[in-house]
Protein backbone atom coordinates (compact mmCIF):
# COMPACT_ATOMS: atom_id res chain seq x y z
CA UNK A 1 0.00 0.00 0.00
CA UNK A 2 1.46 3.93 -0.58
CA UNK A 3 1.11 6.55 1.00
CA UNK A 4 -1.86 8.07 -1.22
CA UNK A 5 -4.01 4.74 -0.48
CA UNK A 6 -3.27 4.98 3.02
CA UNK A 7 -4.42 8.68 3.39
CA UNK A 8 -8.02 7.14 1.62
CA UNK A 9 -8.03 4.91 4.10
CA UNK A 10 -7.25 7.27 6.87
CA UNK A 11 -10.09 9.18 6.11
CA UNK A 12 -12.18 6.31 6.00
CA UNK A 13 -11.67 5.21 9.26
CA UNK A 14 -10.93 8.83 10.93
CA UNK A 15 -14.43 10.54 9.47
CA UNK A 16 -12.46 13.64 12.27
CA UNK A 17 -9.46 13.99 9.82
CA UNK A 18 -10.90 16.50 7.75
CA UNK A 19 -11.43 18.78 10.57
CA UNK A 20 -7.65 18.63 11.73
CA UNK A 21 -4.91 21.37 12.46
CA UNK A 22 -3.45 22.90 9.22
CA UNK A 23 -0.38 21.63 8.25
CA UNK A 24 -1.52 17.81 9.52
CA UNK A 25 -3.23 15.36 7.85
CA UNK A 26 -6.14 15.15 9.71
CA UNK A 27 -4.60 11.92 12.29
CA UNK A 28 -2.29 14.47 13.97
CA UNK A 29 0.68 13.69 12.11
CA UNK A 30 2.28 16.67 9.63
CA UNK A 31 3.10 15.43 5.82
CA UNK A 32 6.96 16.25 6.95
CA UNK A 33 6.54 13.46 9.26
CA UNK A 34 4.50 11.13 6.83
CA UNK A 35 7.69 11.89 3.73
CA UNK A 36 10.40 10.72 6.47
CA UNK A 37 8.40 7.72 6.99
CA UNK A 38 8.32 6.81 3.81
CA UNK A 39 12.20 7.36 2.91
CA UNK A 40 12.94 5.34 6.03
CA UNK A 41 10.36 2.43 5.52
CA UNK A 42 9.18 1.83 8.93
CA UNK A 43 5.06 1.83 9.17
CA UNK A 44 3.55 4.78 9.93
CA UNK A 45 1.61 4.71 13.53
CA UNK A 46 -1.60 6.16 12.19
CA UNK A 47 -3.93 4.44 15.90
CA UNK A 48 -2.47 5.76 19.22
CA UNK A 49 -0.75 2.98 20.97
CA UNK A 50 0.38 2.49 24.59
CA UNK A 51 3.91 1.63 24.62
CA UNK A 52 4.68 -0.35 27.78
CA UNK A 53 7.78 2.04 29.29
CA UNK A 54 10.42 0.83 31.76
CA UNK A 55 10.59 2.75 34.77
CA UNK A 56 14.40 3.25 36.06
CA UNK A 57 15.57 1.37 38.89
CA UNK A 58 16.14 3.35 41.73
CA UNK A 59 16.85 1.64 45.20
CA UNK A 60 13.67 3.00 48.33
CA UNK A 61 14.82 4.99 50.81
CA UNK A 62 13.12 4.43 54.16
CA UNK A 63 14.91 7.79 55.34
CA UNK A 64 12.60 10.12 54.74
CA UNK A 65 10.55 12.89 56.56
CA UNK A 66 7.73 12.04 58.34
CA UNK A 67 5.38 14.31 56.34
CA UNK A 68 6.19 13.16 53.12
CA UNK A 69 5.92 9.48 53.66
CA UNK A 70 2.66 10.51 54.46
CA UNK A 71 2.12 12.32 51.06
CA UNK A 72 3.43 10.04 49.72
CA UNK A 73 6.20 12.19 47.51
CA UNK A 74 9.97 11.90 47.11
CA UNK A 75 11.63 13.47 50.38
CA UNK A 76 14.87 15.59 49.36
CA UNK A 77 15.83 14.74 52.57
CA UNK A 78 17.40 17.89 53.82
CA UNK A 79 18.57 18.82 57.04
CA UNK A 80 16.81 19.83 60.08
CA UNK A 81 13.91 20.41 57.77
CA UNK A 82 13.07 19.03 54.21
CA UNK A 83 13.01 21.86 51.35
CA UNK A 84 9.88 20.20 49.89
CA UNK A 85 7.79 20.75 52.99
CA UNK A 86 9.48 23.86 53.08
CA UNK A 87 8.00 24.85 49.32
CA UNK A 88 4.71 22.90 49.56
CA UNK A 89 4.04 25.12 52.64
CA UNK A 90 3.79 22.77 55.56
CA UNK A 91 5.83 21.89 58.72
CA UNK A 92 8.27 18.94 58.40
CA UNK A 93 7.64 16.99 60.94
CA UNK A 94 11.01 15.49 61.04
CA UNK A 95 12.85 12.12 60.51
CA UNK A 96 12.63 8.89 62.32
CA UNK A 97 15.50 7.65 64.29
CA UNK A 98 16.48 4.71 63.36
CA UNK A 99 17.39 1.42 65.92
CA UNK A 100 21.19 0.78 65.36
CA UNK A 101 20.78 -2.89 66.19
CA UNK A 102 17.02 -4.22 65.30
CA UNK A 103 17.92 -7.33 65.58
CA UNK A 104 17.49 -6.73 69.52
CA UNK A 105 14.37 -5.31 69.48
CA UNK A 106 11.75 -7.13 70.97
CA UNK A 107 8.81 -8.36 68.56
CA UNK A 108 6.72 -9.33 71.48
CA UNK A 109 5.80 -8.33 75.13
CA UNK A 110 7.78 -9.46 77.64
CA UNK A 111 4.67 -11.94 79.07
CA UNK A 112 4.19 -13.13 75.70
CA UNK A 113 0.38 -12.27 75.77
CA UNK A 114 -1.48 -13.43 72.95
CA UNK A 115 -2.70 -10.01 71.97
CA UNK A 116 -5.07 -11.32 69.17
CA UNK A 117 -7.19 -12.55 71.55
CA UNK A 118 -9.25 -9.00 72.05
CA UNK A 119 -12.78 -8.79 72.36
CA UNK A 120 -14.80 -5.99 70.77
CA UNK A 121 -15.45 -2.66 72.95
CA UNK A 122 -18.84 -3.16 72.27
CA UNK A 123 -18.86 -6.15 74.85
CA UNK A 124 -18.28 -3.68 77.24
CA UNK A 125 -20.42 -1.14 79.28
CA UNK A 126 -17.56 1.65 79.31
CA UNK A 127 -14.88 2.72 78.57
CA UNK A 128 -13.30 1.90 82.21
CA UNK A 129 -14.55 -1.67 82.16
CA UNK A 130 -12.41 -2.39 79.29
CA UNK A 131 -9.33 -0.66 80.33
CA UNK A 132 -9.37 -3.14 83.41
CA UNK A 133 -10.17 -6.10 81.18
CA UNK A 134 -6.49 -4.87 79.11
CA UNK A 135 -4.91 -5.09 82.75
CA UNK A 136 -6.24 -8.34 83.27
CA UNK A 137 -5.00 -9.70 79.96
CA UNK A 138 -1.71 -7.58 79.81
CA UNK A 139 -0.23 -7.89 83.28
CA UNK A 140 -2.60 -10.39 86.22
CA UNK A 141 -3.52 -13.62 83.87
CA UNK A 142 0.46 -13.71 83.62
CA UNK A 143 1.15 -13.09 86.90
CA UNK A 144 -1.73 -15.71 88.35
CA UNK A 145 -0.64 -18.16 85.59
CA UNK A 146 2.46 -18.40 87.10
CA UNK A 147 6.69 -18.46 85.83
CA UNK A 148 5.74 -21.45 83.76
CA UNK A 149 3.18 -20.76 80.76
CA UNK A 150 0.17 -21.81 81.64
CA UNK A 151 -2.55 -21.65 78.67
CA UNK A 152 -5.76 -22.15 80.90
CA UNK A 153 -4.85 -18.51 81.89
CA UNK A 154 -2.83 -17.02 79.11
CA UNK A 155 -5.69 -18.23 76.28
CA UNK A 156 -8.79 -20.01 77.52
CA UNK A 157 -9.85 -17.87 79.95
CA UNK A 158 -8.95 -15.19 77.51
CA UNK A 159 -11.06 -16.49 74.95
CA UNK A 160 -14.30 -17.52 76.86
CA UNK A 161 -14.50 -13.67 77.63
CA UNK A 162 -15.60 -13.02 74.03
CA UNK A 163 -18.99 -14.89 74.83
CA UNK A 164 -19.53 -15.23 78.71
CA UNK A 165 -20.21 -11.45 80.61
CA UNK A 166 -19.99 -13.37 83.55
CA UNK A 167 -16.17 -14.43 83.46
CA UNK A 168 -15.65 -10.57 82.36
CA UNK A 169 -16.89 -9.53 85.15
CA UNK A 170 -14.51 -11.59 86.94
CA UNK A 171 -11.79 -10.73 85.20
CA UNK A 172 -12.50 -7.29 85.68
CA UNK A 173 -13.29 -7.37 89.04
CA UNK A 174 -10.10 -8.99 89.88
CA UNK A 175 -7.76 -6.68 87.65
CA UNK A 176 -9.85 -4.05 90.37
CA UNK A 177 -8.46 -5.98 93.06
CA UNK A 178 -5.28 -5.95 91.96
CA UNK A 179 -4.88 -2.38 91.09
CA UNK A 180 -6.38 -1.94 94.83
CA UNK A 181 -3.80 -3.91 96.12
CA UNK A 182 -1.07 -2.30 94.13
CA UNK A 183 -0.66 1.34 95.27
CA UNK A 184 -2.77 2.54 92.19
CA UNK A 185 -4.45 5.53 93.07
CA UNK A 186 -7.06 5.62 94.42
CA UNK A 187 -7.33 2.52 96.16
CA UNK A 188 -10.58 2.92 97.35
CA UNK A 189 -12.30 3.46 94.19
CA UNK A 190 -10.57 0.28 92.73
CA UNK A 191 -11.68 -1.95 95.63
CA UNK A 192 -15.25 -0.49 95.27
CA UNK A 193 -15.52 -1.29 91.77
CA UNK A 194 -14.11 -4.77 92.68
CA UNK A 195 -16.54 -5.83 94.60
CA UNK A 196 -19.91 -4.67 92.47
CA UNK A 197 -18.50 -6.05 89.85
CA UNK A 198 -17.92 -9.37 92.11
CA UNK A 199 -21.41 -9.52 93.30
CA UNK A 200 -22.91 -8.82 89.71
CA UNK A 201 -20.96 -11.92 88.66
CA UNK A 202 -22.22 -14.14 91.47
CA UNK A 203 -25.78 -13.18 91.18
CA UNK A 204 -25.45 -14.02 87.39
CA UNK A 205 -23.84 -17.41 88.13
CA UNK A 206 -26.47 -18.45 90.33
CA UNK A 207 -29.32 -17.29 87.87
CA UNK A 208 -27.64 -19.51 85.50
CA UNK A 209 -27.48 -22.55 87.27
CA UNK A 210 -30.77 -22.27 88.21
CA UNK A 211 -32.23 -21.73 84.98
CA UNK A 212 -29.56 -24.02 82.70
CA UNK A 213 -28.00 -27.37 83.09
CA UNK A 214 -26.51 -28.08 79.63
CA UNK A 215 -22.81 -28.37 79.55
CA UNK A 216 -21.99 -25.12 78.38
CA UNK A 217 -23.11 -23.35 81.71
CA UNK A 218 -21.24 -26.87 83.99
CA UNK A 219 -18.27 -25.35 81.30
CA UNK A 220 -18.89 -21.97 82.46
CA UNK A 221 -18.93 -22.26 86.13
CA UNK A 222 -15.66 -24.72 86.17
CA UNK A 223 -13.72 -21.58 84.75
CA UNK A 224 -15.42 -19.02 86.95
CA UNK A 225 -15.12 -20.88 89.88
CA UNK A 226 -11.15 -20.95 88.90
CA UNK A 227 -11.77 -16.86 89.01
CA UNK A 228 -13.66 -17.12 91.92
CA UNK A 229 -11.00 -18.76 93.79
CA UNK A 230 -8.56 -16.37 92.62
CA UNK A 231 -10.29 -13.29 94.05
CA UNK A 232 -11.59 -14.81 97.40
CA UNK A 233 -7.66 -15.56 98.08
CA UNK A 234 -6.28 -12.12 97.25
CA UNK A 235 -9.27 -10.31 99.38
CA UNK A 236 -7.69 -12.50 102.15
CA UNK A 237 -10.31 -15.38 102.38
CA UNK A 238 -8.27 -18.04 101.77
CA UNK A 239 -10.54 -20.25 104.02
CA UNK A 240 -13.77 -19.10 101.92
CA UNK A 241 -11.76 -19.92 98.27
CA UNK A 242 -10.96 -24.01 99.48
CA UNK A 243 -14.25 -24.26 100.38
CA UNK A 244 -15.41 -22.85 96.98
CA UNK A 245 -13.12 -24.62 95.29
CA UNK A 246 -13.60 -28.21 97.14
CA UNK A 247 -17.71 -27.33 95.91
CA UNK A 248 -16.44 -27.22 92.54
CA UNK A 249 -14.28 -30.40 93.03
CA UNK A 250 -16.95 -31.96 93.67
CA UNK A 251 -19.65 -30.76 90.70
CA UNK A 252 -17.00 -31.94 88.45
CA UNK A 253 -16.75 -34.83 90.10
CA UNK A 254 -20.84 -35.61 89.66
CA UNK A 255 -21.42 -33.51 86.98
CA UNK A 256 -18.52 -35.26 84.70
CA UNK A 257 -18.03 -38.46 86.11
CA UNK A 258 -14.38 -38.46 86.97
CA UNK A 259 -14.16 -41.27 88.88
CA UNK A 260 -14.36 -43.29 85.98
CA UNK A 261 -11.54 -41.59 83.70
CA UNK A 262 -7.67 -42.43 83.83
CA UNK A 263 -5.54 -39.11 84.05
CA UNK A 264 -1.85 -38.32 82.98
CA UNK A 265 -0.39 -35.25 82.75
CA UNK A 266 1.70 -37.04 79.91
CA UNK A 267 -0.46 -38.07 77.82
CA UNK A 268 -3.33 -36.11 77.57
CA UNK A 269 -4.43 -36.23 73.99
CA UNK A 270 -3.90 -40.41 74.27
CA UNK A 271 -6.83 -42.93 74.49
CA UNK A 272 -6.31 -43.23 77.74
CA UNK A 273 -6.21 -39.63 79.12
CA UNK A 274 -8.92 -37.95 80.91
CA UNK A 275 -9.64 -35.49 78.41
CA UNK A 276 -13.60 -34.95 78.83
CA UNK A 277 -14.96 -33.38 75.16
CA UNK A 278 -15.56 -30.04 75.56
CA UNK A 279 -13.25 -29.11 78.41
CA UNK A 280 -9.85 -27.63 77.49
CA UNK A 281 -7.65 -29.97 79.42
CA UNK A 282 -5.53 -26.88 80.24
CA UNK A 283 -8.88 -26.02 82.24
CA UNK A 284 -8.97 -29.78 84.04
CA UNK A 285 -4.99 -29.93 84.61
CA UNK A 286 -5.49 -26.86 86.74
CA UNK A 287 -8.72 -28.63 88.74
CA UNK A 288 -6.34 -31.61 89.11
CA UNK A 289 -2.93 -29.45 90.35
CA UNK A 290 -5.92 -27.77 92.80
CA UNK A 291 -6.82 -30.75 94.04
CA UNK A 292 -4.04 -32.11 95.10
CA UNK A 293 -2.78 -28.89 97.05
CA UNK A 294 -5.49 -28.87 98.34
CA UNK A 295 -5.42 -32.61 99.90
CA UNK A 296 -1.72 -31.71 101.01
CA UNK A 297 -2.30 -28.24 102.50
CA UNK A 298 -1.95 -27.11 106.16
CA UNK A 299 -5.83 -25.42 106.72
CA UNK A 300 -7.04 -28.56 106.87
CA UNK A 301 -8.01 -30.75 109.84
CA UNK A 302 -5.23 -33.52 110.52
CA UNK A 303 -8.22 -36.01 112.00
CA UNK A 304 -9.96 -36.02 108.48
CA UNK A 305 -9.31 -38.05 105.66
CA UNK A 306 -6.71 -37.13 103.44
CA UNK A 307 -8.40 -37.77 99.93
CA UNK A 308 -8.73 -36.79 96.54
CA UNK A 309 -12.06 -34.69 95.56
CA UNK A 310 -12.11 -35.53 92.24
CA UNK A 311 -11.82 -39.30 92.49
CA UNK A 312 -9.59 -40.04 89.38
CA UNK A 313 -7.61 -42.35 88.74
CA UNK A 314 -3.80 -41.58 87.59
CA UNK A 315 -2.14 -43.74 85.40
CA UNK A 316 1.00 -45.92 86.47
CA UNK A 317 2.65 -46.33 83.53
CA UNK A 318 6.60 -46.99 82.45
CA UNK A 319 7.96 -43.40 82.28
CA UNK A 320 9.81 -42.68 79.62
CA UNK A 321 11.30 -39.69 80.22
CA UNK A 322 13.23 -37.87 77.54
CA UNK A 323 16.98 -37.15 78.27
CA UNK A 324 16.99 -33.66 78.56
CA UNK A 325 13.48 -31.67 78.75
CA UNK A 326 13.08 -28.98 75.96
CA UNK A 327 11.44 -26.36 77.97
CA UNK A 328 9.64 -25.44 81.71
CA UNK A 329 6.46 -26.84 80.64
CA UNK A 330 7.20 -30.40 79.80
CA UNK A 331 9.83 -30.56 82.75
CA UNK A 332 6.96 -29.38 85.00
CA UNK A 333 4.72 -32.04 83.35
CA UNK A 334 6.93 -34.79 84.07
CA UNK A 335 7.54 -33.87 88.06
CA UNK A 336 3.97 -33.30 88.05
CA UNK A 337 3.29 -36.89 86.96
CA UNK A 338 5.57 -37.79 89.74
CA UNK A 339 4.20 -36.14 92.78
CA UNK A 340 0.61 -37.22 91.61
CA UNK A 341 1.86 -40.63 91.65
CA UNK A 342 3.18 -40.35 95.30
CA UNK A 343 0.10 -37.87 96.39
CA UNK A 344 -1.21 -40.89 98.68
CA UNK A 345 1.61 -40.49 101.11
CA UNK A 346 2.83 -36.84 100.54
CA UNK A 347 -0.60 -35.89 101.19
CA UNK A 348 -0.18 -36.88 105.06
CA UNK A 349 3.46 -35.17 104.96
CA UNK A 350 1.65 -31.69 106.70
CA UNK A 351 -0.10 -33.69 109.56
CA UNK A 352 2.87 -35.30 110.54
CA UNK A 353 5.14 -32.10 110.29
CA UNK A 354 3.08 -30.63 112.87
CA UNK A 355 1.02 -32.92 115.00
CA UNK A 356 3.67 -36.00 114.72
CA UNK A 357 3.96 -39.22 113.30
CA UNK A 358 0.73 -41.00 114.25
CA UNK A 359 -0.55 -38.97 111.31
CA UNK A 360 1.87 -40.48 108.58
CA UNK A 361 1.61 -42.63 105.70
CA UNK A 362 4.21 -45.04 105.28
CA UNK A 363 5.70 -45.49 101.58
CA UNK A 364 6.53 -49.31 101.15
CA UNK A 365 9.71 -49.81 100.25
CA UNK A 366 9.42 -51.79 96.66
CA UNK A 367 7.25 -48.13 95.77
CA UNK A 368 9.98 -45.73 97.13
CA UNK A 369 12.52 -47.61 94.83
CA UNK A 370 10.82 -46.59 91.74
CA UNK A 371 9.92 -43.48 92.78
CA UNK A 372 13.24 -42.03 93.97
CA UNK A 373 14.94 -43.86 90.54
CA UNK A 374 12.23 -42.01 88.57
CA UNK A 375 12.89 -38.30 90.48
CA UNK A 376 16.34 -39.14 89.90
CA UNK A 377 16.48 -39.18 85.91
CA UNK A 378 14.13 -36.08 86.78
CA UNK A 379 17.25 -34.39 88.08
CA UNK A 380 19.38 -35.23 84.98
CA UNK A 381 16.80 -34.94 82.32
CA UNK A 382 16.19 -31.59 83.96
CA UNK A 383 20.32 -30.62 84.28
CA UNK A 384 20.45 -28.96 80.87
CA UNK A 385 17.65 -26.34 81.21
CA UNK A 386 18.26 -25.63 84.85
CA UNK A 387 22.44 -24.71 83.76
CA UNK A 388 21.02 -22.67 81.13
CA UNK A 389 18.53 -21.00 82.91
CA UNK A 390 21.00 -20.08 85.35
CA UNK A 391 22.78 -17.96 83.27
CA UNK A 392 22.98 -14.31 84.13
CA UNK A 393 19.53 -12.76 83.15
CA UNK A 394 17.85 -15.71 81.43
CA UNK A 395 14.29 -15.01 81.68
CA UNK A 396 13.84 -18.60 82.43
CA UNK A 397 15.55 -18.35 86.28
CA UNK A 398 12.71 -17.84 88.25
CA UNK A 399 10.44 -20.85 86.84
CA UNK A 400 13.55 -23.14 86.62
CA UNK A 401 14.44 -22.18 90.09
CA UNK A 402 10.89 -23.21 91.36
CA UNK A 403 11.00 -26.18 89.58
CA UNK A 404 14.02 -27.42 91.15
CA UNK A 405 13.34 -26.06 94.32
CA UNK A 406 9.70 -28.08 94.38
CA UNK A 407 11.68 -31.14 92.95
CA UNK A 408 14.05 -31.18 96.05
CA UNK A 409 11.22 -30.59 98.79
CA UNK A 410 9.45 -33.69 97.31
CA UNK A 411 12.74 -35.34 97.03
CA UNK A 412 13.52 -35.00 101.14
CA UNK A 413 9.50 -35.60 101.72
CA UNK A 414 9.35 -38.98 100.15
CA UNK A 415 12.88 -39.81 102.42
CA UNK A 416 11.39 -38.01 105.56
CA UNK A 417 8.38 -40.74 105.16
CA UNK A 418 10.31 -43.75 104.24
CA UNK A 419 12.91 -42.83 107.33
CA UNK A 420 11.77 -43.36 110.95
CA UNK A 421 12.10 -40.59 113.10
CA UNK A 422 14.20 -42.38 115.83
CA UNK A 423 16.70 -43.28 113.36
CA UNK A 424 17.43 -39.37 111.29
CA UNK A 425 20.73 -38.20 111.80
CA UNK A 426 21.05 -34.56 112.82
CA UNK A 427 22.37 -33.41 109.48
CA UNK A 428 19.89 -35.11 107.48
CA UNK A 429 18.74 -33.61 105.11
CA UNK A 430 20.92 -30.30 105.15
CA UNK A 431 22.46 -30.60 101.38
CA UNK A 432 18.88 -30.23 99.97
CA UNK A 433 17.93 -28.27 102.80
CA UNK A 434 20.42 -25.21 101.82
CA UNK A 435 20.33 -25.64 98.04
CA UNK A 436 16.28 -25.00 98.39
CA UNK A 437 17.18 -21.56 100.98
CA UNK A 438 19.72 -20.35 98.70
CA UNK A 439 17.87 -20.81 95.86
CA UNK A 440 14.61 -19.09 97.14
CA UNK A 441 16.65 -16.74 97.96
CA UNK A 442 17.84 -15.60 94.46
CA UNK A 443 14.18 -15.69 93.27
CA UNK A 444 12.77 -13.63 95.64
CA UNK A 445 15.22 -10.93 95.48
CA UNK A 446 15.10 -11.34 91.54
CA UNK A 447 13.22 -8.04 90.17
CA UNK A 448 11.43 -10.32 88.34
CA UNK A 449 9.91 -11.87 91.24
CA UNK A 450 5.55 -10.88 91.73
CA UNK A 451 4.57 -11.04 95.63
CA UNK A 452 1.47 -11.61 94.57
CA UNK A 453 -0.83 -14.27 94.56
CA UNK A 454 -0.69 -17.29 91.49
CA UNK A 455 -1.79 -20.69 90.83
CA UNK A 456 2.38 -21.31 90.18
CA UNK A 457 3.85 -23.52 93.89
CA UNK A 458 7.44 -23.46 93.87
CA UNK A 459 9.03 -20.73 96.51
CA UNK A 460 6.77 -21.48 99.41
CA UNK A 461 5.92 -24.64 99.64
CA UNK A 462 9.51 -25.73 99.88
CA UNK A 463 10.44 -22.96 102.57
CA UNK A 464 7.72 -25.08 104.41
CA UNK A 465 9.53 -28.88 104.17
CA UNK A 466 12.61 -26.64 104.73
CA UNK A 467 11.24 -25.56 108.26
CA UNK A 468 9.48 -28.42 109.05
CA UNK A 469 11.98 -31.64 107.96
CA UNK A 470 15.33 -30.03 108.40
CA UNK A 471 17.14 -30.42 112.00
CA UNK A 472 19.33 -27.43 111.62
CA UNK A 473 18.06 -24.48 113.09
CA UNK A 474 20.70 -21.72 111.05
CA UNK A 475 18.72 -23.79 108.15
CA UNK A 476 15.66 -23.22 109.17
CA UNK A 477 15.60 -19.59 110.40
CA UNK A 478 17.22 -18.80 107.15
CA UNK A 479 14.16 -20.31 105.99
CA UNK A 480 12.06 -18.01 107.78
CA UNK A 481 13.39 -14.89 106.66
CA UNK A 482 13.63 -16.14 103.50
CA UNK A 483 9.41 -16.50 103.91
CA UNK A 484 9.17 -12.90 105.11
CA UNK A 485 11.37 -11.42 102.56
CA UNK A 486 8.49 -12.92 100.31
CA UNK A 487 5.52 -11.30 102.09
CA UNK A 488 2.43 -10.91 99.90
CA UNK A 489 3.51 -14.09 97.82
CA UNK A 490 0.61 -16.71 97.89
CA UNK A 491 0.69 -19.87 95.76
CA UNK A 492 -2.42 -21.61 95.31
CA UNK A 493 -3.17 -22.09 99.23
CA UNK A 494 0.70 -21.62 100.43
CA UNK A 495 1.02 -17.61 101.93
CA UNK A 496 4.35 -16.87 102.77
CA UNK A 497 3.61 -14.79 105.58
CA UNK A 498 1.33 -17.50 107.30
CA UNK A 499 3.99 -20.03 106.72
CA UNK A 500 6.73 -17.73 107.96
CA UNK A 501 4.00 -17.01 111.41
CA UNK A 502 3.95 -21.15 111.90
CA UNK A 503 7.64 -21.59 111.41
CA UNK A 504 8.20 -19.56 114.24
CA UNK A 505 5.37 -21.29 116.16
CA UNK A 506 7.45 -24.24 115.36
CA UNK A 507 11.18 -23.33 116.55
CA UNK A 508 9.53 -21.97 119.93
CA UNK A 509 7.67 -24.99 120.69
CA UNK A 510 10.77 -26.69 120.23
CA UNK A 511 12.56 -24.39 122.50
CA UNK A 512 9.85 -25.51 124.98
CA UNK A 513 10.85 -29.19 124.34
CA UNK A 514 7.11 -29.55 122.24
CA UNK A 515 7.47 -32.20 119.90
CA UNK A 516 4.48 -31.24 118.13
CA UNK A 517 2.16 -28.01 117.75
CA UNK A 518 -1.13 -28.15 119.74
CA UNK A 519 -4.09 -28.56 117.47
Amino acid sequence: MDIGSRSTHIERENPRGSQGDAGTDGTGNSAGQLQSSSQTGNRVRIYPEKINRVRAYKPKTRTGCRTCKIRRVKCDEAKPSCQRCIKFGVSCDGYRVLDPSPAKKALLPSHNTPLHILPMTALFKDQNEYQYWLYFRDEVAHDLSGNVPNKCWDYVILQTCNNSPILRDLTVAIAALRKSRHNFTPPDTHHQYAVRKYGQALRSIQEMVSSRSDFETIRTTLIASILIFSFETMHGNPEQAIEHAKASLKMMRKKLDTSTRKYSQLRRFSPLSSSIPGLEDEVLEVFVRLDQTIMSSILDDPYRKRSSFLDMTFIDEHLHMPSSFSDLTVARGYLEHFQFKAMPYLSHLTDAFLYGDKFACQVPESEYEILNAQLQQWYRSFKPLFDRACQPGDKDFIGAAALRCLALGTDISIQRVCLRIGSRPEEVFEVEAREIVDLTRRVVLDPRFKKSFGFDCGVVPSLFIVVMICRNREIREEAISVLKMAEGRIETVWDASKIAELGERKLKAEEQGQTVLAV
